[in-house]
């Protein structure tokens, strides 16, 4: 009797294992890390928003998000920030590291030259790392014909322009061009 993952995961953990004659294969168990509270988080955003930032960000919600396998996102409109709990409990250290990127975000939306140096000033990064169970490479790359900016992309776009040329709004002089797809394997031309 074959036995799935996730049932073998069960039996380890039941410890109910030992009454059947069953090669249990290892499974890694990570362990289990303590974030901040949403409470918590609220005070590190305080206190960076008042070192950084001269207590000028609006008051933001902050809430860990199970689903989410990136570090973090900025809502600005709804006034939120979540934080992917997979990521943090991957990288415990980095919490007040992405705090301070989507404090960026409150000001500059896209990673940007007011970015870039934002986060320069305050010492954070521009990306989050690479882990196990992250993000899954991208389908699609389009470029911009006229500066050369590649962005990719999880989905197919239609109708986008380049973020950086195009000064608000779709503008069809810098329409994204389908540069490579995960479909075709090749770049197109």
């Amino acid at each position: 009797m074959k036995l799935s993952k996730k049932q073998q995961k069960a039996l380890q953990a039941t410890n109910v294992d030992m009454f059947f004659d069953l090669p249990v294969q290892h499974i890694e168990t990570q362990q289990t890390v303590r974030l901040p509270d949403e409470k918590a988080l609220s005070r590190i955003y305080d206190t960076l928003n008042y070192r950084y930032f001269d207590g000028k960000l609006p008051k933001v919600k902050i809430e860990w998000s199970s689903r989410m396998r990136i570090a973090g996102k900025c809502y600005v409109e709804h006034r939120l920030i979540k934080l992917g709990r997979k990521y943090h409990e991957y990288f415990p250290d980095e919490v007040e590291d992405t705090l301070k990127h989507e404090m960026i975000h409150i000001l500059y939306p896209n990673h940007g030259k007011e970015f870039k140096r934002e986060a320069e000033r305050l010492g954070a990064t521009r990306y989050a790392k690479e882990y196990p169970g992250g993000k899954s490479p991208h389908k699609y790359i389009y470029i911009c014909p006229s500066c050369g900016q590649k962005y990719y992309r999880h989905r197919r776009m239609y109708n986008c322009s380049c973020g950086i040329c195009s000064i608000r709004g779709y503008d069809p002089r810098y329409k994204l061009k389908l540069y490579w797809s995960a479909k075709s394997r090749r770049r197109s031309r």
